[in-house]
């Protein structure tokens, strides 16, 4: 009666790797590519905006102006945590042998 019912069920079951989710450093280090990106085209906005002429001189200076906004947001951005499946590894037959004491 003083026993646990959930501590049975942890210890019983044994999870696999295969179902954990991608680790943290793959997406941050597609966050900060995104990032480098779109401020690598700031970049080229600020030299073409000296080189051209004109109306695209304009496009070029609202380009320089709001994509360190667009950077952040993006950079910001993280893909939806979905929680990872549990389930239960079973042995073979052939490594029930090298378990046993």
């Amino acid at each position: 009666m003083g026993e646990d019912r959930h501590a049975n069920d942890t210890t019983n079951r044994v999870v696999s790797v295969t179902t954990a989710t991608s680790p943290g450093d793959a997406e941050q280090s597609a966050r900060i590519k995104r990032y480098l990106i779109t401020m690598a085209i700031r970049t080229a906005c600020f030299v073409l905006m000296v080189v051209v002429d004109g109306w695209l001189r304009w496009v070029f200076l609202a380009g320089a102006a709001f994509l360190p906004y667009v950077a952040v947001v993006l950079a910001n951005a993280r893909a939806p945590r979905t929680p990872g499946t549990v389930t239960p590894v079973v042995p073979r037959a052939d490594d029930v042998r090298y378990l046993q004491p």
